[in-house]
């Protein structure tokens, strides 16, 4: 069919949506064309296209065009689950003009709203995964009649912990809904992502029997990369830029509040100077998110929190202090400037020589793709592409979080094995679940109730008592924390617990420590008063993926399997381009094996004596050493924030299974050494970076 043709059909389905969602621009972009007849059939739908394609108009509108008639009886609906609560702010803000005449009731509740009303519920609810958590456990009928689950963003869910977080959310839901209408078919799941690696996969977790529809396209990025020695040299950056909108991303909370009051300073032009990033109180981040939108000439200095696609009217360049660590934060930060031009430009700072690779790396990434990266002497080189070793696990801290869920959510403030098991992954085993409930009723998280039933024992009681149960990602649970002194909002997990009348900067602004308890204490405005220190958050430090350090090598002429060397005084730099994770094993292998390795960074390791050739693999070591290192990588692989409440023998696998070690394995025995003297002086470089 003409395109013209497959424009009219699809046009003639959505009657009532089409002069919603599409009358002014008069067509459908291709993923429109592509996602709307399979969602208003009932399938469903995992719908993969570049950022600014339409996806969301894409899905909603045949979402409501399916459920028109039923979205003005008073119940909820829609269920649409976003991963920030910006972006949840952000839509809602789209959604809510053409909705206005419709008589459809749209509303959103996060951490930074007020109480959703469940006697009077939305046809559609904007939320997040942890909202969707705490309304489980307050009002769980509000979920009976649901008929439709909207996953948004899934690529940022995935292999985290809060996509497993949300798959255990999923059956909870469709609990709700079959003991509400046992004879109603299972709630359309339909998911929303940026392209990802592996989308039946994807699929396959998140939906049931579900279709993909993915559209190729994106923007150019046009990239600068600058060294960054000082700040001045930010603040020359800037001031060529003196007539423009420009995102400052950091790596880091301290970075920005840094980085924005030395700007306050010492830019030489005018331009209002914002700084965004989680921790701010809401009307904070709001107000932020408005005045940045308005100015015309400003600077937001952020962290990842508006990497994603929030409303804040033209950016006209980004700027990256630093190398992200992965490849889809790069993107999603790039992608934030120049939304509405064919181009993406971004001025790529490193720190230091490595940085300065890793960016290299990423724009090659982003330009090629994982799998069929180009050499500087033309694409399709025999050797030349690059792996991505990552592999999907299921992380079991999540099932820690859902027994304390599942007990508040209890009418008798109990839990069963077997309602665990009705929610958990079919990967994980009914033995390891035992093990979970074991293992908490030593820890005195958990005590008997009736039997077979458990109920909360001291320690959960605390965490109940703070309502710090809904969500798997942050610090341990028993790191300090600190809170709004007055409403005991939670702002931050922070290296230690501040003594009462410490001054600190925090949101641009002097924070007096105004009481303390145990491992909290509480924050409010000194004003008038000079910060003695900038708040010192509770850091976690990301891992460089191994396909981001092999693009490294293969900069450097490289081919895979090949590890570069660089003498030293004494022993040697071992050059493995292995990556965080894989390179710091590597280290402990070799270690245990006798030779004296110590990781270094991304790149390499340094032995105390020369090796010609790594030693010949051995199964068991290997095992042993995964084993023995799982408590430390565990931070490194984001394994929950539950994580340290699992027995050894659940926590220690799931970290293993992360690993993948059948692929390591085959990595090291591949492996050879070689000596390539050209190369030494960019190598002493990335080695001291």
């Amino acid at each position: 069919m003409k395109n013209y043709g497959k424009q009219s059909e699809v046009k003639g389905r959505i009657p009532h949506t089409w002069p919603l969602f599409f009358g002014r621009h008069g067509r459908f972009s291709e993923v429109q064309l592509q996602a709307i007849p399979p969602i208003l059939d009932g399938r469903d739908t995992l719908v993969v296209a570049a950022t600014a394609s339409g996806k969301t108009e894409a899905v909603i509108a045949p979402l409501l065009e399916r459920q028109w008639q039923r979205l003005r009886q008073p119940r909820l609906a829609i269920l649409y689950l976003c991963p920030t609560r910006a972006l949840v702010r952000d839509l809602y803000e789209r959604l809510r003009p053409p909705l206005a005449d419709t008589g459809i009731a749209l509303s959103m509740k996060t951490g930074d709203t007020g109480p959703l009303d469940a006697q009077r519920p939305p046809a559609i609810l904007l939320t997040t995964p942890e909202s969707t958590d705490s309304l489980l456990t307050r009002a769980p009928r509000l979920f009976g009649k649901l008929e439709v689950i909207v996953l948004d963003e899934i690529h940022l869910f995935d292999n985290t912990p809060r996509g497993d977080h949300m798959r255990c959310l999923l059956p909870r839901l469709e609990h709700i809904r079959q003991y509400t209408r046992p004879e109603a078919p299972p709630a359309q799941r339909v998911a929303l992502s940026a392209t990802v690696p592996d989308p039946a996969g994807v699929a396959r977790r998140y939906l049931q029997t579900g279709v993909v529809v993915s559209v190729p396209g994106g923007r150019q990025i046009v990239p600068e990369i600058s060294p960054l020695y000082s700040l001045a040299e930010l603040t020359q950056a800037l001031a060529q830029r003196a007539a423009q909108k420009s995102l400052v991303f950091c790596n880091s909370r301290e970075e920005v509040e840094q980085t924005a009051a030395f700007l306050r300073q010492r830019l030489p032009h005018y331009a209002e100077i914002f700084v965004h990033y989680s921790n701010l109180d809401a009307a904070m981040r709001q107000e932020v998110e408005s005045r940045f939108a308005a100015a015309a000439v400003a600077v937001c200095v952020c962290t990842s929190t508006l990497e994603l696609g929030i409303d804040i009217g033209t950016v006209d360049d980004v700027v990256l202090l630093g190398a992200p660590p992965t490849l889809t934060s790069f993107l999603q930060r790039v992608g934030r400037g120049g939304r509405r031009t064919a181009q993406m430009r971004v001025l790529c700072m490193p720190k230091s020589p490595g940085e300065w690779a890793r960016f290299e790396a990423l724009i090659r990434l982003a330009g090629d793709g994982v799998g069929r990266a180009n050499s500087e002497q033309g694409a399709g080189e025999q050797g030349l592409e690059v792996e991505d070793v990552a592999v999907y696990g299921f992380r079991p801290s999540a099932l820690v979080q859902q027994i304390f869920s599942l007990m508040k959510q209890s009418p008798t403030g109990s839990v069963r094995p077997a309602d665990v098991r009705r929610i958990a992954p079919p990967e994980v085993t009914s033995e390891e679940i035992r093990q979970i409930f074991s293992h908490l009723v030593f820890d005195r998280y958990l005590q008997p109730g009736r039997p077979g039933e458990w109920k909360p024992a001291e320690k959960l009681q605390e965490l109940l008592d703070r309502h710090e149960i809904y969500s798997n990602i942050g610090a341990d649970v028993r790191a300090a924390t600190a809170v709004d002194a007055y409403t005991g909002q939670v702002i931050a997990q922070t290296e230690r617990a501040y003594p009462r009348g410490t001054v600190v900067l925090f949101g641009g602004r002097p924070m007096e420590v105004v009481w303390r308890e145990k491992y909290r204490f509480g924050l409010a405005p000194a004003q008038g008063r000079e910060a003695g220190e900038v708040l010192r958050f509770l850091k976690t430090y990301a891992a460089i993926p191994f396909v981001v350090t092999q693009m490294v090598a293969r900069s450097l002429g490289l081919r895979p399997g090949q590890m570069a060397v660089l003498p030293a005084e004494p022993g040697l730099w071992l050059f493995h381009f292995w990556g965080t994770v894989w390179g710091e094993l590597l280290a402990a292998l070799l270690l245990a094996g006798g030779a004296g390795a110590e990781p270094v960074n991304e790149y390499c390791l340094h032995l105390s004596r020369p090796l010609a050739q790594l030693p010949p693999w051995d199964e068991k070591l290997g095992q042993k050493v995964a084993r023995d290192r799982a408590v430390v990588l565990a931070g490194r692989l984001e394994m929950g924030r539950f994580h340290q409440l699992l027995p050894a023998g659940v926590a220690v696998p799931a970290v293993v299974r992360q690993l993948n070690m059948e692929r390591l394995r085959q990595v090291y025995q591949s492996a050879t050494i070689v000596h390539l003297s050209e190369l030494y002086p960019r190598l002493d470089m990335l080695a001291h970076s």
